[in-house]
């Protein structure tokens, strides 16, 4: 598994739709902040985006996602008047849908992707406040086609598996439009940046695939096909921290994964993120997140509880 997709699993990216339908001229949408990460794809007609005092047209095929859940309204025009998201959610569920009688249409799928926040990855922080990608359904139609529809059908839906295939799905709209968004806006630093080096990559893979084991400089480049010198250089530079500090705050991050998840021992958590002691692993947690392990996973269940 690359690091991307391996940063996302550990966040247990979900899907959520709201909804797929026609919003008939004159109407308004105001999605307020949300700890969610908010979608909105333009499957026909065209509509506006008002988002931090900027008006943005929206054309058939475009898709808008908000990472961090930031407030933004979409309208059939500039100054149309908006209704707050839920209500109009509300009036769905009751049956009694707004916009349906008017003049011009535009076709939505709205939704959001979940992702635990909990996880100190530096992948959230370095997503923008939000992405739009234009025309993806010109990119690639079929595939726009095939993942509309079937979130659409499988979200709810009581066949079985359907929560497994919506959540693939759901990863599948994330990492295309997160695709699109790197290639037209290629960054230069931070961990999307390295997952777009092939040698920094490569080191990247080296540390998520073998965090379990005994991980040092020298094999991480020799893996990774460098010298150790220009690995450290690389990294450094393009992730902003060194290899062997990713590679404790990954193993910290798995660690807090079977701490949240599982009830296995601290020391066979210590042993499966490559501590031979419980004593080692507890302080490099406690450095990392400012707490033991035994009492992270206490106060982690009572939270839940």
């Amino acid at each position: 598994m690359d690091a991307l997709s391996d940063v996302l699993s550990l966040m247990r990216l979900e899907s959520c739709i709201y909804f797929e339908r026609d919003f008939a001229a004159p109407w308004g949408m105001e999605m307020p902040d949300s700890p969610y990460a908010q979608f909105h794809m333009v499957i026909r007609g065209r509509c506006w985006l008002t988002f931090e005092g900027e008006t943005t047209a929206l054309n058939s095929g475009d898709v808008v996602m908000f990472p961090h859940g930031a407030r933004h309204c979409l309208l059939d025009t500039p100054l149309s008047p908006s209704i707050p998201g839920p209500a109009i959610l509300e009036s769905m569920q009751l049956g009694q849908p707004m916009f349906v009688q008017g003049g011009e249409r535009a076709r939505l799928l709205c939704g959001h992707f979940e992702l635990d926040r909990s996880i100190d990855h530096p992948l959230l922080s370095e997503l923008p406040n939000v992405i739009q990608v234009p025309a993806l359904a010109d990119q690639h139609p079929d595939w726009f086609a095939a993942v509309g529809n079937h979130l659409v059908l499988e979200t709810g839906s009581a066949e079985p598996g359907a929560a497994v295939v919506a959540s693939r799905l759901a990863e599948v709209l994330f990492i295309q439009v997160l695709r699109a968004h790197l290639q037209a806006n290629p960054p230069l630093r931070g961990f999307l940046a390295a997952n777009r080096d092939a040698q920094v990559s490569r080191a990247l893979k080296v540390i998520h695939d073998g965090f379990a084991g005994e991980l040092t400089l020298a094999g991480i480049a020799r893996e990774a096909g460098m010298s150790r010198s220009g690995l450290a250089f690389r990294f450094k530079n393009v992730l902003g921290e060194t290899p062997m500090d990713y590679a404790t705050r990954w193993r910290m991050l798995k660690a807090q994964e079977l701490l949240n998840r599982t009830e296995v021992s601290l020391s066979d958590i210590a042993d499966q993120v490559g501590y031979n002691s419980e004593s080692a692993f507890s302080h490099a947690f406690n450095r990392q997140f400012g707490q033991r392990p035994g009492t992270y996973r206490r106060e982690a269940a009572t939270e839940v509880k």
